[in-house]
């Protein structure tokens, strides 16, 4: 399956009438006129994203006497019946990513742009919630960006290293600045959202179990899984809650390879930046820095390199909150790692239960049900992570996260 197949035909209100409307919003100019036709193609491909209806189309269209292009690519919220309906259905998702477009990230360019730095976002052209939902974005894969899919090096990484810090670190002196409420405006509810995919979370610890008793024959370890699988609601909250002893930040909350957009010179990413906003929250800056080391490089630059992340990531974000004259305490890198190993459940977590997301082809199985928990887990089947278990379960055995 090349698209997903609600991407096949689009609904009967994305007509020229609605993109000139758009346009002429977006120019100021009630006069813009659309020059020939335009035909919408799919946003992404299969199993590139789940949780929206996406579209990409080209506009040519003639304002103050001037004929302009303009790429775009589109979200709209589902309305099919189904599970993408269902788990968008009860939270603000939309409304969350057009707070971010219309109000945050133009804060947080500014700030950075106020000390010599940048953060890149993609250009919103139209958002409205009323009569259909929907976000209009610049499509900037013409201009160069591009997805690399999990990242084979270390200095691959460090644009996005960089680029999280920046957004870290922008978000704590918007909160004490008073130009945003973020503890309210964006409540962490990620844990209650993957409570609702509760059949896919059991299928995996049930599967990861019979991996460690059958594959790995580590029946000893067998009892400590399933006494975390017993609490893994109450870890979750937890992991997922603001901190008291390190720095509460803006999360991106989704924060994986598919949400990353790269700019390359030759082979290498020089720029990276991040697209859809819609799991933003309040919460510990770590949530975030579990997925920037499982969830966005391949295996062998989190296990040559965590360490190394981490300090780079700390040493941007500090730096930045310097630089922007933060009046308040900046944790130190100790606390920053005291604070990884307190919530390191969450990091067990995305073994058992994300390294599905991160090696399941989406465009080759049926996406509800994977999300419905009848899909295997491939990476069991994989050398790789066979290895990268024997060394990590131990570890969380004598660091006491397991016990």
């Amino acid at each position: 399956m090349e698209f997903n197949h609600d991407e096949l035909s689009s609904p009967g209100w994305l007509n020229e009438e609605f993109f000139q409307h758009v346009l002429c919003e977006y120019e100021r100019d009630p006069a813009v006129r659309l020059v020939g036709t335009c035909q919408l193609r799919p946003g992404t491909k299969a199993g590139d994203h789940f949780a929206s209806v996406m579209y990409r189309t080209t506009f040519r269209y003639q304002t103050g006497g001037v004929e302009k292009s303009i790429n775009l690519i589109m979200k709209i919220k589902p309305v099919a019946e189904g599970m993408k309906k269902e788990l968008l259905d009860d939270e603000d998702f939309f409304g969350k990513e057009i707070r971010m477009y219309t109000r945050v990230l133009p804060e947080m360019a500014r700030l950075m742009g106020s000390i010599g730095e940048e953060y890149k976002y993609p250009n919103l052209i139209f958002a409205s919630k009323t009569p259909h939902t929907i976000i209009i974005l610049e499509d900037v894969s013409p201009q160069g960006w591009t997805m690399k899919g999990l990242l084979k090096s270390f200095e691959d990484l460090q644009p996005t290293i960089d680029a999280i810090a920046k957004f870290h670190a922008a978000s704590i002196v918007m909160q004490a600045n008073v130009r945003s409420q973020f503890g309210t405006d964006y409540r962490c509810t990620i844990a209650d959202t993957i409570r609702t995919m509760r059949s896919m979370t059991d299928a995996c610890f049930h599967s990861f179990v019979r991996f460690l008793r059958y594959t790995l024959n580590l029946p000893e370890l067998v009892e400590p899984v399933l006494k975390f699988h017993g609490r893994i609601d109450d870890s979750l909250r937890a992991a997922y809650a603001t901190s008291e002893s390190c720095a509460n930040v803006l999360i991106h909350g989704d924060f994986h390879f598919k949400n990353l957009l790269h700019l390359l010179t030759g082979e290498r990413i020089v720029e990276t930046m991040f697209v859809d906003y819609q799991m933003c929250s309040w919460s510990s800056q770590v949530v975030d820095l579990f997925y920037l080391t499982y969830m966005i490089p391949e295996q062998s630059v989190k296990s040559s390199h965590r360490d190394a992340i981490i300090h780079r990531y700390y040493g941007k974000f500090s730096s930045v909150l310097r630089r922007l004259n933060y009046g308040g305490k900046i944790p130190s890198l100790t606390e920053l790692h005291a604070e990884m190993l307190r919530n390191g459940e969450l990091e067990l977590f995305h073994y058992i239960v994300f390294s599905a997301f991160r090696y399941t082809d989406l465009s080759k199985v049926d996406s509800e049900a994977f999300f419905l928990g009848r899909i295997e887990n491939p990476a069991l089947q994989l050398e790789e992570f066979k290895a990268t278990i024997r060394t990590e379960l131990p570890r969380f055995l004598y660091w006491g996260i397991i016990e």
